[in-house]
């Protein structure tokens, strides 16, 4: 009994001094892939109004029918994700000021940490995800493409400045590599893994996601309009439509 026991120990160790090694080696010999994302020389900022990283994501500074601005990416976040995740955050309303949303994207670097879950922070802001589905946007440039995006329909009750507030919201994202486009956190995984695997290549995975604040019952024309916003800045700063050059 003893020496079947040493023999297990024996193998056991001899499994994880190889499965050390193939992962050293296989550490060595990745390379980083390309973003599926444009980046570009603007500046982020953070609450303080002060530079926080010297470039970002270059999601669209004019759009027509829309005002746009930079949005500030909190220190916390910055403290929070790995020092070479790199990003972007807009706000952007309609000129009828009837509608507005914030479009964020964040890229990994090395560090796969940079994204994670959705729902992790959405329900951590007080948001209840009240119905998951996924759509289908069309994009008309360059080539017209249907965008698979994953959509949550949310609810927010709480007190906001002394006011007990009752909204609904929309939040639309999905994730972007080089040459590759998924709406699934978990494909993202997946997808991730196989090309470390197979072909030795970090891809830089970016997380591309718009967020719009509506009344209850209003979900469907805000997803409309969000829809609308997509198809109008994603051409400029994201670099596939996931179909095989």
């Amino acid at each position: 009994m003893k020496n079947r026991a040493r023999i297990v120990t024996v193998i056991a160790l001899a499994l994880m001094g190889t499965a050390a090694f193939w992962l050293s080696h296989l550490r060595d010999a990745v390379h980083l892939g390309k973003p599926g994302v444009r980046i570009g020389s603007l500046p982020v900022f953070d609450e303080r109004n002060e530079v926080a990283r010297s470039n970002s994501v270059a999601m669209p500074t004019a759009v027509p029918g829309y005002r746009t601005r930079v949005e500030p990416i909190t220190r916390l976040e910055l403290g929070y994700l790995p020092p070479d995740t790199t990003y972007a955050r807009r706000h952007f309303e309609s000129v009828d000021g009837g509608f507005h949303s914030q479009g964020s994207v964040v890229l990994m670097g090395t560090d796969r940490t940079s994204i994670h879950r959705p729902e992790y922070c959405l329900t951590g802001q007080g948001w209840n995800i009240l119905r998951q589905s996924v759509a289908s946007i069309p994009v008309p440039r360059p080539a017209p493409y249907g965008l698979r995006v994953q959509r949550f329909d949310m609810r927010f009750q709480g007190m906001i400045e002394g006011k007990d507030v009752l909204r609904s919201g929309v939040y639309v994202f999905w994730f972007v590599a080089d040459g590759q486009l998924t709406p699934s956190h978990v494909d993202r995984q997946l997808w991730l893994i196989r090309d470390l695997l197979l072909h030795q290549t970090l891809q830089r995975w970016a997380y591309v996601s718009f967020f719009s604040d509506c009344a209850p019952g209003e979900e469907d024309a805000t997803f409309g309009r969000i829809s609308k916003l997509v198809a109008a800045t994603v051409p400029d700063f994201q670099l596939t439509d996931g179909r095989a050059p």
